[in-house]
Order: C-alpha cells, then structure tokens, then sequence
C-alpha cells in the first residue's frame, strides 16, 4: 500500500452508559476505510489487539479472542456494542468535516493533532477523543 496514510497516538471512547464501557489505548493505524490496520496498545506498551480489514472481511486478534465480520464497522459493533462513524473517522483524521447524522466533530485542534466527536444520537452518548503523535 504505497503512500497510505499512518496515524499513531492515543484514543479514549467515553459511553454514558457507566464506566465499563469506556476504553482508551494507545495506537497505530495505517490504511483507509476499505482497506488497513489498526494496532491497540496498553500504557506499558504491550500489544491489546490487531484489527485488519480488507473488502468483505474484517479480523482481531486478541491473547484473549479472535473475531471475524465482513466489514470493519460491523467489528467495531461487535467489539464495542456502539456503531462508531468509521467512513467519516477517516476523514476527520485528514481534517475533513464530514457530516454524520447524530455525531459533531470537533476538528478545531486537528493541526495540533486533537480531535473529539461527540456522538448525540441515538443515545447512549459517547464522546471518542483522539491525541496524534506529532
């Protein structure tokens, strides 16, 4: 994949749901929506799983689990239980402001590397929050 586009850094998703649905990790993801990688790292480093997607599959490799779907955001709802804007993440990671119905973006301090959707509808709300490396 000549020239795809890398991302390293940090997310958190925040569910109001309490507190067992909340995540954060360390990554690093590489690719775009039909085609990459995405690898999910504990604060000591240590690998917490490896997402690759390709058109009509999807996989994760955990220690404790393996999945398999057909596509990536039909994965991120089986791992997560929340319909996260996949198509549109990538674009906000480029700086580009596209439109999800029940989500706003926050691409304000996407120069510096920040950026925070805020996902309103349907509830529960969730708030993903995404720190790059620079």
């Amino acid at each position: 994949m000549n020239g795809e586009d890398i991302w390293t850094g940090r997310l958190g998703l925040q569910v109001d749901e309490g507190a067992e649905k909340n995540f954060s990790a360390g990554f690093d993801l590489s690719g775009d929506v039909e085609r990459g990688n995405l690898t999910l790292y504990n604060p000591l480093g240590n690998v917490l799983a490896k997402l690759q997607w390709s058109p009509g599959v999807a996989t994760l490799d955990s220690p404790d689990q393996k999945l398999e779907s057909d596509s990536l955001s039909a994965l991120v709802i089986q791992l997560t239980g929340n319909d996260l804007p996949i198509q549109a993440l990538f674009g906000w990671l480029r700086g580009v402001d596209v439109k999800v119905t029940g989500w706003t973006a926050d691409l304000s301090r996407i120069d510096t590397g920040r950026l925070t959707a805020t996902r309103f509808s349907p509830q529960p709300g969730a708030v993903l929050r995404i720190v790059l490396n620079r």
